[in-house]
This record gives C-alpha cells, structure tokens and sequence, in this order.
C-alpha cells in the first residue's frame, strides 16, 4: 500500500466518525476577555449552555467536555476568587489566549 492511499484511508476513516453533537454547540461558546488578552469561561456555564441537567453533570459528563475543549484549543484551569457574596471560591473552567500563544 503506498503513501497516499494510506492517506486516503485515514481520511475516510476518519470521516466516517460520527461527530459529537455538543462539539457542534462548543465550536460556537466564547467566554470573558479580560485584560491579559485571555479568554476563560466556567464549567458550569458550559454545561448551562449545552442545556445539561445538573443531574448530569458528573465526572463522564465533565471528562467528555474536557476532551472537546482540548480538542478546540480551550486548556484546562481552576480560578480562586471571591463570589456574589464575598466568600473565597475556587472554579474550573477553561482558558485560551486570543493572542495564538498556547497557555501551559
């Protein structure tokens, strides 16, 4: 078999996946901009977009939108900050530099 057919071949095959249907709603998600020229958004408000009961929001749901927001170029991070009412709060959420630069 030579190179290009084995190319070919990869390419069907991957075609033929089926795609995931949040991948399709998460294409379109855009978070804060903040000053650092660093787009974040909230897990929570992921799943609130995606219209995800909160009954379903375990660890298969969370391990499933962390490997679709990889695979758009979101990474994965945990803010500490104060919430609505002044109590220190830590949230996981996702991050991505508008710049092109990869976060580490």
């Amino acid at each position: 078999m030579s190179f290009i057919e084995r190319i070919k071949n990869a390419a069907a095959a991957e075609a033929a996946q089926p795609v995931d249907p949040w991948r399709l709603r998460l294409e379109r998600v855009r978070g804060k901009v903040s000053d650092d020229n660093v787009e974040r958004i909230a897990t929570q408000a992921i799943f609130d977009f995606l219209e995800v009961a909160q009954g379903k929001r375990g660890a298969g749901a969370c391990r499933r939108l962390s490997r679709l927001m990889r695979g758009l170029g979101w990474r994965p991070i945990r803010a500490r900050g104060l919430n609505q009412r002044g109590l220190l709060e830590q949230i996981r959420g996702f991050a991505r530099d508008r710049n092109g630069s990869p976060l580490s």
